[in-house]
């Protein structure tokens, strides 16, 4: 702040208070600095008592927004419902729809888009490489209907690079990938989700599978596994199987090799885990090499 003030400014600032020091300079008189008074400080008046402040009055209740449509449904008290009929015979398109208006369990409550799939059958039938499946969907494939979103489908293409596979989307093609979800609907934000639960939804994925015919399919996660390895009246895939007992062998599902690995949004949050995931496409590289000879 620059010292060369008025006269105007110096009562301005004595008036709140500020003593201000005004060094002399050549121009100034012999004996001024003896001469020049300092800047008397003003004691600030007193404030006023203020007026006690009127209470306010009750504000008016207003009753709860009744929640959308697509909020979470959190309880499993809704019955299972009856599948579509002829769903084993559906063609992509049909069985796609067919997925997006599905009422058979209590998860379509949490639904805004069915999640189906990211590619489709080759037009002339030829069997697709590599089927991967995912988990749960979460809120970012609810929103997208897209399989795999944001942070981990990053890692899974950086993954699908490495192995020198194409990305996903578009047609299948023969050397290509499909992506699909376990479950159409999104999951329980409270809760896991249940087997009959699972076992509703494996129709939509075994048909999936009989479609497009992948010579290897990737289960990523608990429930892919327990969806894609699921064996009717088995106790052990009807209790869950945990991830670990199924990792580190090969499967066989729907006439297709089964690997099990991690999920990329577990990976995210368990880097340690890295080295045993990718443990896990090397053994499905050499299980897709041994499927085409």
């Amino acid at each position: 702040m620059s010292m060369n003030l008025d006269s105007r400014q110096r009562a301005m600032l004595a008036e709140i208070g500020v003593r201000v020091w005004q060094p002399l300079t050549n121009d100034s008189p012999p004996g001024a600095a003896a001469q020049a008074a300092p800047v008397p400080t003003v004691a600030a008046p007193a404030p006023e008592r203020a007026a006690p402040l009127p209470k306010p009055s009750p504000r008016p209740v207003t009753p709860p927004i009744a929640a959308p449509l697509t909020a979470r449904n959190d309880s499993q008290t809704r019955p299972l419902q009856a599948l579509p009929e002829g769903l084993a015979e559906m063609d992509w398109q049909t069985l796609k729809q067919a997925a997006a208006g599905c009422q058979a369990c209590a998860l379509c409550d949490n639904r805004s888009h069915s999640v189906f799939a990211e590619g489709s059958p080759a037009a002339d039938g030829q069997a697709v490489d590599w089927l991967i499946v995912g988990d749960v969907p979460g809120d970012a494939e609810d929103a997208s209907g897209l399989p795999f979103h944001g942070p981990a489908r990053q890692l899974l293409v950086a993954m699908l690079q490495a192995m020198g596979l194409p990305s996903p989307g578009g047609q299948a093609l023969p050397g290509g990938v499909a992506l699909v979800s376990a479950l159409k609907c999104r999951g329980s934000s409270q809760r896991q989700t249940s087997a009959e639960e699972i076992a509703q939804c494996q129709p939509y994925l075994a048909r999936q599978i009989a479609l497009l015919r992948p010579r290897v399919i990737l289960a990523l996660g608990r429930v892919a596994a327990q969806a894609v390895l699921q064996v009717p009246g088995d106790p052990a895939f009807s209790e869950g199987l945990p991830l670990g007992k199924l990792r580190g062998q090969v499967h066989r599902a729907h006439g297709s090799a089964v690997i099990v690995s991690f999920h990329p949004s577990f990976l995210l949050r368990s880097q340690a885990d890295t080295a045993r995931a990718w443990a896990d496409l090397c053994l499905g590289m050499s299980q897709s090499k041994a499927e085409a000879d």
